[in-house]
């Protein structure tokens, strides 16, 4: 209980840490407005009656499919020299003073990346659920969830795990 005590406390301080650096911030904007800039393009293409093939939901793939491919990009420049950035910061003598082990540390460093990515996941599907619920109050089309929920799934998730 105290393994995974420790766990939870480093991921979400290095969730924390991960949020504030402008790096992610950065990176992390990026990644959530190109997809939904895409997909308010493709909400505006079919109010004004494009046809995209609706069957298929494009106007909620093509936004989760940009941004998991926009997702690998940030992991790699985020997560990619955080061994470095811990030892400029100095942060192995803060977690010496505390016993935990180095497989804790691992762990928790991982699911507070990770945390902090599908944050970035779950705002790119509320902004396209937003772009697509005012492109229905237009069209007067139907709309279901289950798209966007299991592009998130299907498309975003895997890449974190």
């Amino acid at each position: 209980m105290n393994a995974i005590r420790n766990i939870l406390s480093v991921a979400r301080y290095e969730r924390l840490l991960l949020l504030r650096t402008t790096r992610f911030r950065i990176l992390g904007g990026i990644g959530v407005a190109v997809p939904v800039l895409i997909g308010g393009l493709l909400a505006v293409l079919e109010a004004q009656g494009v046809e995209l093939a609706a069957t298929l939901s494009l106007g909620s793939f093509i936004p989760f499919y940009v941004y998991s491919y926009l997702q690998t990009v940030v992991i790699v420049f985020i997560v990619g020299d955080f061994r470095l950035e811990d030892e400029r910061a100095q942060v192995y003598e803060v977690v010496a003073g505390r016993p935990i082990s180095t497989a804790e540390l691992v762990s928790g460093k991982y699911l507070g990346i990770a945390g902090a990515l599908i944050t970035l996941s779950l705002a790119v599907l509320v902004l396209t659920v937003a772009i697509e619920a005012a492109k229905i109050s237009i069209t007067g089309a139907p709309f279901s969830l289950w798209p966007y929920l299991a592009y998130l799934v299907l498309m975003t998730l895997p890449a974190l795990f």
